[in-house]
């Protein structure tokens, strides 16, 4: 091209980069408003102790576990299990959770022991309510049964945080006193972490316990509210819905559900042993003559052999077994029975519905020393 055919030269491009304009220095003006906000921030959510007052129909007691939160709107000391023991007076009673629930059929079990057998099972349960449906209500009830079985699995007898807070925090208040200093101590114990007390500190400020339940109680409860304004029979009618509508055995099967895996960091028996349930379980069996059995129960086999237990979760079960058995307890362990095979596993860990009484049947054979 010749170069008067050439396009004038184009002014230079500008820059990409922008001009470095300096940071703007502090005001007293910035400082001032930057502290309004964070105060503003601070004290917005206090505003929720006048409007829990407000709303609240049921009164805020001391709560009975104070390392765990100063105060609790909770519900009502269920004493419906006393009764029952008192009436039927089982030779054999079960305490435990899901893992109870699917693997133990009391009405067979009775059929074959030729005596009265007693369940005192909720989903969703941990060691805490454990040891507080033995104290509050095998104990008071006046029953004194040849053998109380406590099924659990892997760690948790030896972890009260399991299953203690969150959605399934309700269910022990059902079993437990207005003081239970013994369980508060053992909280404690386990609770001295930084996190936790960052954690009470910030909820005996801002109520969050509190605000977290009332929302929460408003959720499950405002349907039942549209054709009863009466508290108890809300109260019946969600209980039959949790535990007959839709309870265990009416849910459909699931492979992944309630399957729990053990963590090797909590598998030292020596150091958590002191700081759970366990010693005062024990005690209490021990003071009113009872004799206790620790069943821990299998989960899940894969590909049809028992699952794999590391070398500390194997150190964890044999320190177990000889401290329970040192007091005077029993132990049994369902981890490694070639009878127990996949095909009797229906929901995560749970035996499936169809297998119940053959568990029922086949525990009944390995512990007759204790059925007799």
């Amino acid at each position: 091209m010749p170069p008067s055919a050439v396009d004038p030269i184009l002014p230079p491009a500008p820059p990409h980069e922008l001009p470095r304009v300096p940071p703007a220095e502090w005001s007293r003006q910035g400082l001032l408003r930057l502290s309004a906000i964070l105060l503003a921030a601070a004290l917005l959510p206090l505003l929720w102790h006048p409007v829990m007052r407000m709303l609240s129909s049921r009164a805020v007691e001391p709560s009975y576990l104070p390392a765990l939160e100063a105060s609790r709107e909770r519900i009502a000391f269920r004493p419906g299990p006393i009764q029952d023991r008192q009436t039927l007076q089982p030779s054999y009673v079960f305490i435990g959770d899901s893992m109870l629930g699917t693997r133990i059929d009391p009405g067979y079990l009775a059929g074959l022991t030729g005596q009265d057998v007693a369940l005192l099972a909720r989903a969703g349960t941990g060691s805490a309510y454990w040891y507080l449906a033995f104290k509050n209500y095998l104990i008071p009830s006046g029953v004194r049964p040849k053998v109380t079985f406590v099924f659990f699995r892997d760690l948790n007898m030896t972890d009260p945080l399991f299953r203690l807070t969150g959605p399934f925090r309700w269910s022990l208040d059902e079993v437990a006193a207005p003081k239970e200093p013994a369980l508060d101590d053992v909280i404690a114990a386990r609770t001295r972490g930084a996190w936790y007390r960052v954690h009470n500190a910030v909820n005996a400020v801002y109520n969050v316990d509190r605000a977290n339940a009332w929302v929460e109680r408003q959720l499950y409860d405002w349907p039942v509210r549209l054709w009863t304004a009466d508290a108890l029979d809300r109260r019946a009618w969600l209980d039959r819905l949790t535990f007959e509508v839709m309870g265990l055995d009416r849910l459909r099967p699931m492979a992944a559900a309630d399957l729990q895996a053990a963590e090797d960091a909590e598998a030292d028996f020596a150091r958590n042993m002191p700081r759970s349930v366990l010693p005062l379980i024990i005690e209490l069996a021990k003071a009113h003559r009872l004799k206790v059995c620790f069943v821990r129960v299998q989960r899940r086999p894969l590909r049809n052999q028992p699952p794999v237990q590391s070398p500390q979760l194997q150190a964890y079960a044999r320190a177990f077994e000889a401290y329970v058995e040192g007091q005077g307890m029993d132990f049994h362990d369902d981890t490694g029975d070639p009878a127990q095979t996949l095909a009797m596993y229906e929901d995560g860990d749970h035996i499936g519905r169809a297998h119940r009484q053959r568990y029922t049947r086949q525990f009944w054979v390995n512990q007759q020393r204790l059925f007799r």
